[in-house]
């Protein structure tokens, strides 16, 4: 039997409930479907960071996108060194500044309201004075009465005063010699300096450069440097929430490069534009930690004294330097890494 023909009239009263269905399942699906909260912007910083294997976990941190995965935009300034980062900072050119101990314990004398939030890698053995033999040096005594270029006010000035004085040579009976470190190797092939005072990658180049002419000094007992981020104290207080998540990008730095230290060097070399043979040499010197100890602020005591000595800052008490250490962030991410008494 055919089936019957439909009219006009149920086919019209057919669409229209087939349009009402439709109707209703969208309104439905309208209704009950979840609206997605709109993404939190990202938090900027501005960062000044040494163009060396010291910044490692800042520039890994850029370069795998751990800063925008824990919700920052964070802008990295390129420097030749700590200090330079450091002077940035100072004259409100960046947010945080990535350097040595030194140039912050300077800071900090002078006036500078700043404060450690982390520090990031810590060596012991990478710096050595680097010395040309045809100037007849082939043993640290050798260098008294020569010339020494060094960057005053950096951890290199300081190692150099730690050398010298370890080797029971007095340093007044050198000549030290302010040159900058993207001039060092210049300077000494060129013999306007004997030696120079150096770290990573600069020593790498100078060995190289000189050949069988070098005679390199390290050592490693004399001292311990330290490269920390630092901001204004009240810029940490009051960006407390985006100095966590800078935290925890650098820890997740830290993970990469200790699971994959080949890749980090790989990143680096990659990022700097410099040869990973100097990265190489020296890169399990550096032991790579986001932490905040309570060694560190005995060095940082230390060199608030040579500070002083050397004429960097107005001689007087040691001030308490315990106040420009910002524990709360490192303390609210990872409270493991803090031994500071507080």
């Amino acid at each position: 039997m055919s089936p019957p023909t439909m009219t006009p009239r149920r086919r019209a009263a057919a669409l229209a409930v087939c349009m009402l269905v439709l109707l209703v399942a969208t309104a439905a699906a309208l209704l009950y479907t979840p609206t997605r909260a709109p993404a939190a912007p990202l938090e900027k910083l501005t960062i000044a960071v040494a163009s060396t294997p010291h910044a490692a976990l800042l520039h890994l941190a850029a370069a795998k996108g751990y800063f925008a995965a824990e919700g920052l935009d964070a802008s990295i300034t390129p420097v030749s060194h700590g200090k330079a980062a450091i002077d940035l900072l100072a004259q409100g050119k960046a947010d945080l500044a990535a350097a040595a101990e030194v140039p912050f314990v300077i800071s900090v004398l002078n006036g500078q309201p700043f404060g450690i939030a982390a520090t990031v890698v810590s060596v012991s053995n990478e710096m050595a004075v680097i010395a040309r033999r045809d100037r007849a040096v082939a043993a640290p005594r050798d260098l008294l009465g020569k010339k020494i270029g060094v960057t005053f006010g950096t951890s290199g000035e300081y190692f150099l005063w730690a050398f010298l004085i370890r080797h029971k040579l007095p340093p007044d009976q050198v000549t030290m010699v302010d040159v900058p470190p993207g001039k060092m190797v210049q300077e000494l092939m060129r013999g306007s300096v004997d030696a120079v005072s150096a770290w990573q990658p600069i020593r790498f180049q100078a060995e190289s450069t000189l050949g069988e002419n070098a005679a390199a000094f390290a050592e490693p007992d004399a001292y311990t440097v330290t490269h920390v981020v630092v901001a204004q104290r009240e810029f940490l207080k009051a960006r407390r929430t985006a100095i966590e998540k800078l935290v925890r990008a650098l820890l997740k730095a830290e993970a990469f490069n200790r699971s994959a230290p080949n890749q980090a060097m790989a990143v680096l070399a990659e990022r700097l534009k410099i040869d990973r043979r100097a990265l190489q040499t020296g890169w399990d010197d550096l032991e790579f930690r986001v932490d905040l100890l309570q060694s560190q602020l005995i060095t940082l005591e230390d060199e608030a004294r040579w500070a002083m000595a050397r004429g960097y800052a107005p001689r007087g008490a040691v001030p308490d330097l315990l106040a420009s250490l910002y524990l709360d962030a490192l303390i609210a991410v990872k409270p493991d890494r803090v031994t500071v008494v507080h």
